[in-house]
């Protein structure tokens, strides 16, 4: 099928997405290692002198005679996914686990005398490249190219068990638009994929991990947890993928572990206890695979944070959402999820604002974590369920500010999205009061959309 020029442009515009998302996410972490290593000024107001300049400790590790450490690691995995709607659609079952998805990973874990990374016990910063089959003919395959934290918790002579979390981007070989005959293009989801809606999605894998020496450098490990693909509702359709999965492996370390004296000293407690932070941030995302349409969606996001330690402050702030999608129109009936027809003609119903606690762990000019808030200001309440706000005269439905609801289908079609919210917040703090942010906002398990921007810290 010939495509139009609207659909010539929406897919320009899909692919552009992608690309921002792919270099912010997979290639700022490299480019911002190299300011960092650069930079003359420390990350933070609150971050004491000790931090010492990381060129002049690998000096010194070298007139030492010692060499980095690397580890080089393979495995194999297998999982199952998560039951899922449209997942139990594809392979004719209902509400149980699918599997195996299994497949292998290539990785390597650089452990540099670094401060911040002594202060996670000698973490070390890795890139690793995943392949994954679906197990089912209209899922493919993934191939995953990551970058991670490897971080070990229990460090002993014969047993070490840690934490592996990262990020990275899942490229599918499987999509709605790949398996979807050409009559029911943008009709129906019938026959074809109906979680994966674009070849470039992003990866989550977040995982734990034991590890037993043998000798020579040479050990096994095991690793378990959760493993998470889609794109962020940048293109439609997108349920995604949530593997649970177990791996083993070999690994071997060349160079020599950090002595002991320097991964026991550690940063302490910051100079400055509070830290203020002021966010903008913006993306696109689709809301309905049938119309193909693609909206603006931004937040503005102030905070105040509490340093407890020179790994994790605590904070909480204000958060402002603008979404494009919530401006009346006439969507197919079908998808039964918001009542759109309802909806202010003049935007109104686009912003929502919320409260949030914003608990982060710190790794270096690095900050990462959970935010978790309610809404105080939300008109979408009162546009969903559909059924239920299209059976209402005025098309809409009078809620209180806390209702209840199904909070583990929020954001699904038939259900609301609620009053909670959740948001994965990665900042990376620049030498001029300046950083970069990825934002992912999710209903639980349901992503909303994905949001990049800057902002400035005090």
């Amino acid at each position: 099928m010939e495509m139009t020029r609207i659909e010539r442009k929406a897919s320009m515009a899909h692919t552009g997405w992608a690309l921002v998302c792919a270099v912010l996410f997979l290639f700022l972490p490299c480019a911002a290692a190299a300011v960092e290593r650069g930079a003359k000024e420390e990350y933070h107001p609150s971050q004491q002198d000790s931090d010492l300049s990381r060129v002049e400790e690998e000096q010194q590790s070298r007139k030492d005679g010692k060499r980095l450490r690397v580890d080089y690691e393979v495995s194999a995995h297998a999982g199952w996914l998560m039951p899922d709607g449209k997942v139990d659609k594809m392979v004719g079952r209902t509400g149980a686990w699918y599997g195996p998805v299994y497949g292998g990973d290539l990785s390597v874990t650089f452990r540099p005398e670094w401060q911040s990374l002594r202060d996670w016990n000698g973490a070390g910063v890795g890139v690793g490249l995943s392949y994954r089959n679906m197990g089912h003919p209209l899922m493919g395959h993934a191939i995953a190219p990551y970058t991670y934290l490897d971080i070990p918790i229990i460090r002993l002579p014969r047993f070490s068990l840690g934490i592996h979390s990262g990020i990275g981007a899942a490229f599918m070989t499987k999509t709605y638009k790949n398996t979807v005959s050409e009559s029911a293009e943008y009709q129906s989801l019938e026959g074809a994929n109906q979680s994966i809606g674009s070849v470039f999605n992003f990866y989550f894998p977040e995982a734990l991990y034991i590890g037993f020496p043998i000798a020579g450098g040479w050990s096994v490990f095991a690793r378990g947890g959760w493993y998470h693909i889609s794109n962020g509702s940048i293109r439609q359709p997108n349920s995604g993928y949530n593997i649970f999965s177990a791996s083993a492996g070999v690994r071997y370390a060349a160079g020599e572990e950090p002595t002991v004296s320097r991964v026991a000293e550690k940063s302490g407690k910051p100079a400055r206890a509070w830290e203020v932070e002021m966010s903008f941030t913006g993306g696109g995302r689709q809301v309905y695979y049938k119309d193909r349409q693609t909206f603006f969606v931004g937040e503005i996001q102030a905070a105040a944070y509490w340093r407890a330690h020179a790994i994790f402050r605590l904070g909480g702030g204000v958060d402002v959402f603008y979404d494009g999608a919530y401006v009346r129109r006439e969507v197919s009936s079908s998808w039964k999820k918001t009542n759109y027809a309802g909806a202010d003609a003049d935007g109104k119903d686009c912003w929502r604002v919320g409260v949030s606690i914003q608990p982060e762990f710190v790794v270096g000019r690095l900050t990462a974590g959970l935010h978790v808030g309610a809404y105080l200001y939300d008109p979408v309440r009162e546009l969903e369920p559909y059924d239920e706000a299209v059976a209402s005269p005025s098309g809409r439905i009078a809620k209180p500010l806390f209702y209840r609801y199904d909070l583990w289908k929020a954001g699904s079609a038939g259900y609301a999205d609620g009053w909670l919210y959740t948001q994965v917040v990665v900042r990376y703090h620049l030498p001029w009061h300046v950083f970069v942010q990825g934002t992912m906002k999710s209903h639980v398990t349901k992503v909303e959309f994905v949001s990049v921007g800057i902002g400035g810290y005090w």
